[in-house]
């Protein structure tokens, strides 16, 4: 018998949020956590791309203060969560985000981990970029690629302060990244009509087009000519069979190492992958590693786990990445015949 078991396999479309586990507590009354760039954690704060402060005593409504801080010490965000565990934030009311320059970059408010009412955002330079209504959405809708679902518009501007868009109304032109143009119209603070841009560094051209804010057609084109055609914006890689089904084979199919086992080593393994174009997991990567083989016990797992669907973005299929977190949980150890009869 085995003397550990799988307590929890979870998976995330995007990136799992970078909350790992505490590292160290400070007075009883915060908890520490060096959070690495690729969202595992390390016991050195040099070597940390920010610093995660949770505290441990409650406010008067129950709930926790968070604050995240860069490498020079200028404060990156603050919030506040439900629960004193840097492993599930889950955040309640405003969030505030900044760069870090120090300026504001987002104030969003949050109800029970998601964005909800109105939320804004800035441009490096302070200016005013965009504000946001979060309407309410159906559970299934949170992980949809498509990352406008429930999403009104009603302001937008340039980093000059130009507006294009007023009361959810306007013809916008929207930057993605550092080379990527995205434009067409708002009405009620949603895409409406014909929309064209590019995407993955202009790799690819775009024509859309929406009623109330929902994708009814689109045509990609590439850099040779060929066309691709869709009707929703992105599709995420499905696993066969599901998420559940890749929870149940990871819980069936990890194999402990001995000297973990006998080290009865207890948290979270977590693991990095990517679903590539084809649908083969690739890049295996260890994230947060416990020792004694438990994080290479995870990449091997993973490495014979069945090919998935691949995602698409606009029509093109596309590499997405994930990170699983494996819960380990030492099991008791056997009673011997004398301390079960004593007991």
């Amino acid at each position: 018998m085995n003397a550990f078991k799988v307590d929890m396999v979870t998976i995330s479309w995007l990136l799992l949020a970078m909350c790992m586990p505490c590292l160290h507590a400070l007075g009883q009354e915060t908890i520490v956590t060096y959070v690495k760039e690729n969202g595992g954690y390390t016991a050195h704060k040099d070597s940390a791309a920010y610093t995660n402060v949770l505290q441990i005593a409650p406010n008067e409504e129950g709930l926790y203060e968070l604050n995240d801080y860069y490498p020079d010490g200028n404060l990156k965000r603050h919030g506040f969560v439900k629960t004193a565990d840097p492993r599930r934030i889950n955040f309640v009311g405003l969030v505030a985000s900044y760069y870090d320059n120090g300026t504001l970059e987002s104030a969003v408010q949050y109800v029970d981990n998601q964005p909800a009412d109105t939320a804004l955002y800035y441009y490096r330079n302070g200016v005013l970029k965009e504000r946001r209504a979060y309407m309410p959405v159906a559970k299934e809708s949170r992980t949809s690629p498509d990352n406008e679902v429930g999403i009104r518009v009603l302001y937008y501007a340039d980093s000059l302060g130009n507006t294009y868009v007023k009361e959810g109304n306007g013809d916008a032109e929207i930057a993605v990244g550092d080379s990527d143009i995205e434009r067409g119209r708002y009405t009620d603070g949603l895409r409406e009509g014909r929309w064209e841009g590019t995407f993955y560094k202009a790799k690819y051209r775009f024509e859309e087009w929406y009623t109330r804010g929902m994708v009814t057609k689109g045509i990609t084109t590439d850099s040779l000519g060929r066309k691709f055609t869709y009707n929703q914006r992105g599709l995420p890689p499905v696993y066969p069979g599901g998420i559940q089904n890749l929870m149940q084979f990871v819980a069936k199919n990890y194999r402990y190492p001995a000297e973990a086992v006998r080290a009865r080593v207890n948290g979270q393994v977590l693991i990095s992958f990517v679903v590539d174009t084809t649908g083969a997991p690739v890049e295996i990567e260890i994230v947060n590693d416990l020792g004694y083989g438990t994080g290479a016990a995870g990449v091997e797992v993973l490495k014979r786990a069945p090919d998935w669907t691949p995602g698409y973005q606009r029509g093109v299929p596309v590499r997405v990445k994930y990170v699983i977190p494996i819960r380990l949980n030492p099991s008791p150890p056997p009673r011997n015949d004398s301390e079960a009869k004593s007991s």
